[in-house]
């Protein structure tokens, strides 16, 4: 029986391995709008084979697999690369004192990741980084309010936050921020990226 119309069933320790790459086939295919039907016409295989595989029900041989990836344009080595995940706990993430008065931040994005920073920072009563305008080098900042207020002033434009607002702008011009509260700490989780 050839692998294009009967599917071997997978030993139990094999499952998960098998889910994975399956998972990442049907993802692959999707992105690039094609349908089992159409890998199915350019590989060979059958679409119940193909179905299978990408369900996990079924495992392939490297030829079988190489082919499917071919038809996705895809590498094969992307379906055995473990997934690139960061845990950034609360109780080990180190406080970081980047600017202003009466900050506390952290940062939450990954070590040496550059395309996007992401930013927790406590700002106390009336604290906040004023009165000197700042630019900072990247294409768009995001700040959304988790708690409290917050002060913004872009350019010559003021603008005030308030729990759960949000607003996105270009970092580059010029900018300060504060808390305008005299009781309440603001919390605040800021976005920077760059489409370099």
């Amino acid at each position: 029986m050839s692998e294009g119309t009967t599917a071997r069933q997978p030993h139990a320790g094999a499952t998960a391995q098998l889910a994975q790459i399956g998972f990442r086939l049907r993802v692959a295919r999707e992105e690039r709008g094609m349908t089992i039907s159409s890998v199915a016409e350019f590989t060979g295989l059958t679409k119940g084979f193909i179905s299978q595989v990408e369900r996990g029900l079924a495992s392939a041989s490297i030829t079988s697999l190489a082919a499917i990836c071919d038809a996705l344009t895809m590498p094969m080595g992307r379906l055995f690369d473990p997934p690139k995940v960061f845990v950034n706990r609360a109780a080990d993430r180190p406080a970081a004192r980047l600017m202003g008065d009466g900050v506390a931040d952290s940062i939450l994005s990954p070590p040496g990741q550059s395309d996007v920073q992401i930013i927790e920072t406590w700002v106390e009563p009336g604290g906040g980084f004023e009165p000197e305008p700042y630019r900072l080098p990247v294409d768009r900042e995001f700040v959304v309010v988790l708690n409290g207020t917050l002060e913004m002033r872009i350019e010559a434009d003021a603008y005030l936050l308030e729990e759960g607002d949000s607003m996105s702008f270009d970092a580059r011009h010029a900018h300060i921020w504060r808390n305008p509260s005299e009781s309440e700490r603001t919390r605040v989780l800021w976005v920077l990226s760059s489409d370099r």
